[in-house]
Formats: structure tokens, C-alpha cells, sequence
């Protein structure tokens, strides 16, 4: 199946009526292929143990769920088929979704459920944007699923469906939680490789665990539950300064958090809070192939710092928060006083800013995650280029590990005592929503202002 696409836009200048149109083709991207033919470790089947809606709900038909909304860029998109995310700097200036706006929001306009509609060999839509929605200018539009429409990263009406929750997988993990910390202390998801990585501690050592994982294949054996791993390596590495963290705790708490740079090193930090003075960060850095490490001790002087996250490796319990991230070589970290991040350079601490909000964030209640190119906390996002932008305050993803990215979908795993003190390990599969399912640079930008309105027609239509 061949997909093709055009896009009309026309703009209407209120007071003199005069109408602009742009006609422009589009280019299909590989998303809705993506969509259907990643399953990361079965989990879009209905397997038992597992809790979500009907697919149909989220994808079929393809026009108006899988394709259903829209999102306006200010600058070109890259035309690759493969590039399936517009990067974080492109501002989304508007986006419509398969229905009717209902709310303030000054980007989103409404599906014309009149003029939208199927047609021979495909569908056509039709978005509505009044004088005050889609302003910007506008140099590429790209269709993409009904969710994503709803609301992009920046949203601070709406936030809750770019990440869409999709399935759950449970299991109990016994009286002893003998594997949860191999899932809670994921530091890295290798789809590729079909692999988890885990870094645990252990009394006085850190314990790097390899388990086979059925992400893309599935052995005659193998079962995908929880408590079907398969321990492929571990290797264990006794620091000495880092050593140091492990006495850092609130009771049973324990201070410290692991990344993955993807730069072939695994990075841990540690640091216990401080509203005055200095900062003292303990880190250490893990070869990927050998195991060597390095490690040491930042002072980082009149940085005030909100701790990194903590581990919960007691007993039973299995809990995981984490208040920074890493993004290309720099780590992300809440300040004290909840109004910024610290971004630090892991290999040369001289290289160090704070990254201001411009408000104060609930930093307690912020677990910090990377998605692409974006950090995303409760109630802000971060652009590459540290451009921070202000959302609403909503707890959305509830999470011990970081989101791990798998195409269009995103897999973490949480764990949590239930009503009857049963402890359980959630695998839970999420959609990341905003995705470019066609990709189309207009031959002239256009500019929307309060002055108009506008009409966007996408007419999409397959062939054999």
C-alpha cells in the first residue's frame, strides 16, 4: 500500500475577505508501519495479566485514530522517512486533533466534522482555526495520531494525551523480591540486542545485571511475564569513593541515581540536598565493554541542589524516584529552590549553568524524564537548546525507571505494594502520541495572525 497526500491550506483575512492558498504534496514517513510492526515484548497482545483498552480504541481504523490529527510547524521538517519526531527547537505553532476543541488552548483547532470524511481510497480531512488559534508562522504541517493532535510537549492546557497509556503487564513478585531490583534499577533497554541492563546496589559493591528479554524475539522457552527473565551476565565492581553514597539515606532511602550517557559509559551521581553553601556531588563513570570505572567527587561552589533520586533496596521494596536526567553529555539536575536545573558537563564540571524556570516547579513531585530530545518534568518541559516552557501541572506517568524508547512507543517497569500486601512489578507500554505520520514543507511559509482564520483540507488516498 502506497500512501499520498496533499495539504490546501487557505488563510481568510477577516476584515477584507481576501483568501491566501497553499497547495503542497506531502512525503510519507515510516510511523504507521512503525506502529504496527513494533511490539516490544508482546505487550500489544492480550496476554494474561495485562490491563489496557481495546486496540481499536487507540488505532483502527487507520483514518481518524492511527492518522487523525495534525500538528503546524514554524521551520521545514527533514525529509526523511525514518525521522518519525520533529526535533524539540522546531516550535509547534498549531495542532488540531479528530474532534472539536473544547478547551482555552490558543495552538489547537477542531476536526470540521462536517466537511471530514471518507472518501474513494482514502480519507479527508478538514481542520478549523479561529482568529486566536494556530498564530505563527507556519512552514511544514504533518498528520499524525488523533492523540498527538490533542496536545504537543509544550502544551499547558493539555498534557495528558501525548504520552498515551496503552497496556499493563503485572506480576507478583513474591515475598522475597527476588528480581524486582533488576527491573526498578534499569539503566539501559537494548531492543536490538533484546537486553536489560541493570545497575544494583549490593552491601558494599554495585552489581551490573545483562537479562535476555524478548523484545523483538521470542525463545521456545521463554515467557513474557516478569518472572520469565533470563540472566544472560553480571559483573560486579567495588568503588571506593562512590562507596561513600551508600551511607547517604533518609531510613531506608539511599541517594543515588545511574544513566545511561550513551557515549559507552554508564554515570552515577549521588548528593544529598542543600538549601545553603556548596554542593557535593559523588559520581562514577562504567565502561559498557570491560567494566573499568573511574570515579571522584564534585564541589560545586554556591550550587544549591535538590538530591538526584533514591533507591529504595531494602528488604522487599523495590521504589526508584529520580529528580535528574542526562542529555548529551550533560547532567540535569533540580535546583534546591525547585525554580531551575543545573546542567553540569559529566566530564568537565567546569562547564556549568543553571538552566532557570522562570517559576517555581513542584520539584518534589517532578520525576524528571527524556524523550527524544526533550526533558520533561511535571509541570515544564526543556528544549535541546534549553529553552524552557512552562505546562500545566498534572502527574501523568507513574514511573520507577526512565522511559525507554522503542519506535513510537515508550516501556518502563514500577513496582508497588498492593491492597493486600502483595508486591508487583508493572510493565506498563505507552504511545508517544506526537509523532509525524507525513512529513510536508510548504514552498512558502505562511504567516496565521488574529487577522484570520483557517482552513487546512489533507486529503490522503492509497494505491496499490
Amino acid at each position: 500500500m502506497t500512501l499520498c497526500g496533499v495539504a490546501k491550506i487557505e488563510l481568510t483575512d477577516i476584515h477584507t475577505g481576501k483568501k491566501e492558498v497553499i497547495v503542497h504534496k506531502n512525503l510519507v514517513t515510516k510511523a504507521v508501519n512503525e506502529v504496527f510492526g513494533y511490539n516490544p515484548e508482546g505487550t500489544l497482545f492480550c496476554i494474561n495479566g495485562t490491563q489496557g483498552e481495546n486496540f481499536n480504541t487507540h488505532f483502527l481504523p487507520l483514518c481518524p485514530n492511527t492518522i487523525g490529527g495534525i500538528l503546524l510547524f514554524q521551520d521545514p521538517l527533514t525529509e526523511d522517512e525514518n525521522k518519525i519526531y520533529a526535533p524539540s527547537v522546531n516550535v509547534c505553532v498549531g495542532c488540531s486533533s479528530n474532534d472539536v476543541n473544547g478547551t482555552t488552548s490558543i495552538i489547537r483547532g477542531s476536526l470540521n466534522q462536517t466537511e471530514s470524511q471518507k472518501i474513494d481510497n482514502g480519507y479527508r480531512f478538514v481542520f478549523d482555526f479561529t482568529t486566536s488559534q494556530g498564530n505563527g508562522t507556519i512552514s511544514a504541517v504533518a498528520l499524525t495520531h488523533k492523540y498527538g493532535g490533542v496536545a504537543y510537549y509544550g502544551d499547558i492546557v493539555n498534557a495528558s494525551s501525548r504520552f498515551q497509556f496503552l497496556k499493563t503487564l503485572e506480576t507478583d513478585d513474591g515475598d522475597a523480591g527476588t528480581y524486582a531490583a533488576s527491573y526498578i534499577d534499569a539503566v539501559e533497554l537494548d531492543f536490538e540486542s533484546n537486553t536489560l541492563v541493570s545497575i544494583t546496589k549490593q552491601d558494599s559493591n554495585l552489581l551490573i545485571t545483562k537479562m535476555k528479554k524478548c523484545f523483538h524475539d521470542i525463545g521456545l522457552n521463554a515467557s513474557l511475564r516478569e518472572d520469565g527473565y533470563e540472566v544472560r551476565e553480571t559483573h560486579t565492581i567495588t568503588p571506593s569513593t562512590f562507596q561513600t553514597v551508600f551511607s547517604y539515606s533518609y531510613g531506608s532511602y539511599t541517594m543515588f541515581d545511574f544513566f545511561d550517557g550513551k557515549d559507552g559509559y554508564w554515570y552515577g551521581f549521588s548528593n544529598i540536598e542543600n538549601a545553603t553553601g556548596n554542593a557535593t556531588v559523588y559520581w562514577i563513570k562504567i565502561n559498557k565493554t570491560d567494566y573499568t570505572f573511574t570515579e571522584g567527587v564534585w564541589t560545586l561552589s554556591d550550587v544549591q541542589l535538590y538530591h538526584i533520586g533514591y533507591r529504595n533496596n531494602n528488604g522487599k521494596c523495590h521504589n526508584r524516584s529520580n529528580y535528574g536526567t542526562m542529555r548529551n553529555g550533560y547532567l540535569y539536575i533540580m535546583n534546591y529552590a525547585g525554580t531551575g536545573m543545573y546542567k553540569i558537563n559529566a566530564n568537565n564540571v567546569a562547564d556549568i549553568k543553571l538552566v532557570s524556570f522562570g517559576f517555581t516547579s513542584l520539584k518534589s513531585a517532578n520525576n524528571i524524564f527524556q524523550v527524544g530530545d526533550w526533558i520533561l518534568g511535571q509541570d515544564f518541559v526543556i528544549r535541546s537548546d534549553d529553552t524552557v516552557i512552562q505546562t500545566i501541572n498534572y502527574k501523568e506517568i507513574v514511573s520507577d525507571t526512565p522511559l525507554f524508547e522503542c519506535g513510537p512507543y515508550l516501556l518502563n517497569f514500577h513496582y508497588y505494594v498492593d491492597n493486600w500486601g502483595g508486591h508487583r512489578i508493572q510493565k506498563v507500554l505507552r504511545l508517544n502520541a506526537p509523532y509525524l505520520a507525513t512529513i510536508n514543507n510548504l514552498s512558502v511559509s505562511v504567516v496565521k495572525t488574529a487577522d484570520k482564520t483557517m482552513k487546512i483540507t489533507y486529503t490522503l488516498t492509497e494505491t496499490a
